[in-house]
């Protein structure tokens, strides 16, 4: 990913809509890992980015943030003093066995040269019992000019995600989609794209988006109600949530 691209995530990443709601997201599907008082979860942020979401998860314990751009982890250093940063490829980390009980891997997968590697490593450092939530953007037909962005290089549908864990040697406890009122304007600004690559001159910059941020937050909201008891069908982004078996 871009220096450029780092630095808008991390001045959006704490009050934007997407960030804000993917994180209720994570909290709802890992309720059962992170709670505790006080907080002893030992979490690590696997492609931590800027650090937004590390420093979300430090209420709930320690949080290593791994990530391979020196880029990335420099606005952790600057910016997000509870997670403590790691320069590490995800195919090889440099963690024991067993060494957390959380571990998160959002928006990362599919960046990452050898995922089903990444996820192997991830389920081989998380302890028995503990949880490995993926979230990733769905859909190949929903690719983007962000997607070039960020040097994307997959999209993921809810069994292929699911399969790279189960390969992985985890449980998978949950796998649904994820804001699936983003699919038809993502739709149309993909096919937008294609049949006029040049008409938008920042069609690169998801982040920079905010017009939408208030009628988006609310149907995150709503969205969420069904999440709590149900899967959703389709979405812009598929979420799997497995389990190193004890």
């Amino acid at each position: 990913m871009e220096i450029e691209e780092y630095a808008r995530i991390a001045a959006a990443e704490d009050d934007h809509w997407w960030y804000r709601s993917t994180r209720a997201v994570m909290a709802m599907l890992l309720a059962p890992w992170l709670a505790g008082d006080p907080p002893r979860a030992r979490v690590l942020d696997a492609g931590c980015g800027p650090g937004g979401n590390g420093a979300w998860l430090a209420a709930h314990g320690r949080v290593i943030g791994a990530d391979l751009s020196r880029d990335g982890l420099a606005f952790v250093r600057e910016r997000r003093p509870e997670t403590a940063p790691v320069c590490a490829t995800l195919e090889r980390l440099p963690f024991a066995d067993a060494a957390f009980d959380v571990v998160a891997a959002i928006t990362v997968m599919y960046c990452v040269d050898d995922d089903r590697a990444a996820i192997r490593e991830l389920g081989r450092v998380v302890a028995p019992g503990g949880a490995v939530l993926l979230m990733e953007p769905a859909f190949g037909w929903l690719t983007r000019a962000h997607d070039k962005t960020v040097h994307a290089r997959r999209r993921y549908t809810r069994p292929e995600l699911m399969e790279r864990a189960r390969d992985a040697g985890l449980v998978v406890r949950r796998a649904t989609y994820a804001y699936s009122f983003l699919v038809p304007p993502a739709a149309l600004l993909a096919l937008a794209e294609r049949v006029r690559p040049h008409a938008t001159p920042d069609a690169g910059s998801d982040v920079e988006r905010r017009t939408l941020d208030p009628v988006f937050a609310r149907l995150g909201r709503v969205e969420r109600g069904w999440l709590r008891r149900h899967d959703v069908p389709f979405g812009s982004t598929v979420a799997v949530l497995a389990q190193r078996p004890a």
